[in-house]
């Protein structure tokens, strides 16, 4: 099963030690900011899960980032380069160039790859270019976002939301003969898992896969 490694580096301690998979937008204090924030929210996921697991990234690193309060002033670094506009961030492009220009800020630079899934099914990858693209991203240790425009018919993820993807594994095939593909993301400061199969088969608008890595050395 294609996974990050090291996911408790996602883990963070709230208040009367709750604990939470990954950052909320709901902790944002400006409404706007808790409406439109989950591309923020999952950049600094992604962001600080390659500066925790490699050391040429470390100044990408979240002061405090295991804490509620840290992780979320990371939260708000992050919004300043990954700014949604009126739509949200409804682009995956400005997700990959905020975080490139926000790891060189620091320094550091990023690399990001996209797997567009179109609003019309024809137009659409097939579930085995999904899986192959979440195999390389995670098999490299490299986490995912996930833009969704339309849910489709997954009852536990919301329209026109980004998340980060941790984790995937091929599920049994339903009676119908359909195909699954089970997924873990972080929302809303929880671990869930979606049937991405499900939703590529079911989502109107499409949406796309988002990966970053550290860009190779200049030889």
């Amino acid at each position: 099963m294609p996974s990050l490694r090291s996911p408790d580096y996602l883990t963070i301690t709230g208040p009367g030690q709750t604990i939470y998979r990954g950052g909320d937008q709901e902790w944002y204090p400006d409404v706007w900011q808790r409406r439109a924030g989950c591309g923020p929210t999952t950049a600094a996921t992604l962001v600080a899960y390659l500066g925790y697991t490699r050391p040429a990234l470390a100044p990408l690193v979240p002061l405090s980032g295991g804490t509620r309060t840290g992780f979320l002033q990371y939260m708000q670094n992050l919004w300043t380069y990954v700014t949604p506009g009126s739509r949200g961030l409804d682009k995956p492009e400005s997700l990959v160039l905020g975080c490139r220009s926000f790891a060189l800020s620091r320094g550091c630079r990023l690399t990001g790859e996209i797997l567009p899934i179109p609003a019309h099914p024809e137009d659409r990858p097939t579930l085995a270019a999904c899986e192959d693209f979440l195999a390389r991203a995670l098999d490299q240790d490299c986490p995912v976002a996930f833009l969704n425009y339309s849910n489709g018919a997954l009852q536990n993820l919301d329209s026109w939301h980004w998340v980060p993807l941790i984790s995937m594994t091929q599920g049994e095939e339903l009676p119908e003969g359909d195909p699954v593909l089970l997924c873990s993301i972080l929302d809303g400061g929880q671990e869930k898992i979606i049937d991405l199969a499900l939703w590529l088969a079911t989502t109107t608008q499409g949406g796309a896969l988002v990966s970053l890595a550290p860009a190779l050395p200049e030889t």
